[in-house]
C-alpha cells in the first residue's frame, strides 16, 4: 500500500483521470494492473470510512418526559452492542405519535443479539420473566437523533435523541389517557386568542350579529388558525378543540369537514367536551352539500320566519347517543327552536 499511495497521492477522482492519462501513455498492457490499482485505492477509501457510533443513551420522549431508553456498548470488533431498554412493563401504540394503556413498573428488556448495517443498529431484547418473548427493533442515527421503530410490517418510526447524563424514565402515566410525542399541558396563548374573539363576535344573539362584518373576521381567524396547523403549534386537546369552532364557523364544505377533523382530534388528546363539536361539524357538514343532519345541532334562522332544523333525519341516531356526545334530545331541541323564534322577533 505504500507504493499505492506514493503512486496515487490525490483523490479518487482526480486518481481515475490520472491512470486513464498513464493508461495512454504507457499502453494497453499497462492497463489491468493500474485498474487494479484503482480499485484498491478506493476499496481502501471504503474501509476507512467510520461506522456511526451508536454507544451510549438513546432516549424517547413524549413531551418533556422519558418514556424509553436504549443502552447501547460496544462488543470487541465494534459491529455488535450489548445494553437494554428500559420501558414501560405494557403500553400500546397505533401511529407514530401516540402511545396509550401505559402501565405497570419500567423494566429493563435486555438486548440478546445485535447487528450493524450501515447507520442502523438491529437489536432484539428479551422479557425478563418471558425469555420466549422477543422483540426486535431498529435504531437508526444521524449525530446525535435518530429513529427507533419495531421491526414489524408498517411500524412507524419514534424520535430518539442521545442523552448525556442520569436518566429518569417516567413513571406517573394516566393507562386511561392518550399521550403524543409533543404532549404537553400548555395551551396556545395565540389560539386562545382568535377563539375568544371568534366567540366575543357571537355575543350580541340572534337578530343582532352584522354578519357581513363577522364573515370578514371569521375569514381572517381561519388564516391564522390554519398557519398554526401547518406550523405544528397546537398540542393540546383544548387547541384543537378550538381550531374546530374557528372553521366550524366556515363558509364551505371543507371548512365543516376540517373542523370534525380537529375536533375528533381534540377528544384524541383528551378533550371530552369536543364531543359536542364532533358532532355538530358533521351535521353543518352534511347540510352544507345537501344532506340531512343526524344530531340535531343546527338551526337555521331568517328575518320573518320560522327557526327550522331541515333537513333533519331524526331517527338515525338515539337520543341515548345523543345525549353521550352532549347533545341535547329531540325534546330540548324543540324547545331552544322556539326561544330562537321569541328572541329573532324581538
Amino acid at each position: 500500500m505504500a507504493a499505492l499511495s506514493s503512486f496515487c497521492p490525490i483523490v479518487a477522482t482526480q486518481c481515475a483521470q490520472f491512470i486513464m492519462r498513464r493508461m495512454v501513455r504507457f499502453g494497453r498492457s499497462k492497463i489491468p494492473f493500474l485498474l487494479i490499482l484503482l480499485i484498491a485505492t478506493l476499496g481502501s477509501k471504503a474501509v476507512a470510512q467510520k461506522s456511526p457510533d451508536f454507544a451510549g443513551e438513546w432516549v424517547l420522549t413524549l413531551g418533556k418526559r422519558i418514556f424509553l431508553a436504549v443502552s447501547l456498548t460496544p462488543e470487541p470488533g465494534g459491529t455488535r452492542y450489548s445494553g437494554s431498554i428500559l420501558r414501560p412493563q405494557h403500553f400500546l401504540t397505533a401511529s407514530a405519535g401516540s402511545f396509550s394503556s401505559i402501565n405497570g413498573p419500567a423494566i429493563h428488556y435486555l438486548i440478546v443479539r445485535s447487528s450493524v448495517k450501515q447507520n442502523c443498529l438491529s437489536l432484539t431484547t428479551q422479557n425478563p420473566s418471558d425469555k420466549s418473548d422477543e422483540d426486535t427493533f431498529e435504531l437508526c442515527i444521524t449525530g446525535e437523533s435518530g429513529s427507533l421503530r419495531i421491526d414489524l410490517p408498517g411500524s412507524a418510526s419514534w424520535p430518539v435523541t442521545r442523552q448525556r447524563g442520569p436518566i429518569t424514565i417516567a413513571t406517573d402515566w394516566d393507562s386511561t389517557r392518550t399521550y403524543f410525542l409533543d404532549d404537553t399541558d400548555v395551551d396556545n396563548p395565540v389560539m386562545q386568542q382568535i377563539f375568544q374573539a371568534d366567540q366575543k363576535d357571537r355575543q350580541p344573539g340572534i337578530g343582532k350579529i352584522d354578519w357581513a362584518v363577522v364573515a370578514k373576521s371569521d375569514a381572517a381567524r381561519r388564516t391564522a388558525t390554519a398557519r398554526l396547523l401547518a406550523e405544528g403549534k397546537l398540542h393540546t386537546g383544548e387547541d384543537f378543540e378550538r381550531a374546530a369552532f374557528v372553521f366550524q364557523h366556515g363558509d364551505s364544505p371543507d371548512d365543516y369537514l376540517l373542523a370534525h377533523t380537529l375536533a375528533i382530534l381534540a377528544v384524541a388528546r383528551g378533550q371530552a367536551s369536543a364531543m359536542w363539536i364532533a358532532a355538530a361539524t358533521l351535521d353543518r357538514y352534511l347540510q352544507s352539500i345537501n344532506k340531512p343532519q343526524i344530531y340535531g345541532t343546527q338551526f337555521l334562522t331568517k328575518p320573518k320566519q320560522a327557526t327550522t332544523q331541515e333537513p333533519y333525519n331524526r331517527g338515525l341516531v338515539s337520543d341515548a347517543v345523543r345525549g353521550s356526545l352532549g347533545v341535547p334530545s329531540q325534546a330540548e331541541q324543540e324547545e331552544r327552536r322556539k326561544r330562537y323564534d321569541a328572541e329573532s322577533s324581538k
